[in-house]
């Protein structure tokens, strides 16, 4: 498999798994604010990941795009990786 393609599929499921989980941890805090009665905001700037908040009697939930930000930040993570240990094996097959 050529270096571009472990870079691409290290990215890919990276960004999958980190959006899985960030978006499973964010439906659970939402979904504890929401029971607590309380409200939330869990944002990076203006980028909204979760939010609970009250509008008279309703209750108005969202899982804003700062997900897909982070799924995005988890594959880049990830695809760093996958090139250093790339690199990392080729210079270890190079020097023996």
């Amino acid at each position: 498999m050529t270096g571009q393609g472990v870079v691409l599929r290290a990215f890919l499921l990276g960004a999958a798994v980190t959006g899985a989980v960030a978006y499973a941890l964010g439906a659970a805090l939402v979904v504890a604010a929401a029971a607590a009665g309380s409200t939330l905001r869990l944002a990076v700037g203006p980028v909204v990941m979760a939010a609970v908040e009250r509008e008279g009697a309703q209750v108005v939930t969202t899982l804003g795009p700062g997900l897909g930000a982070v799924a995005i930040a988890g594959g880049l993570l990830n695809a760093a990786a996958g090139l250093v240990l790339l690199r990392a094996s080729r210079d270890h097959d190079r020097l023996t």
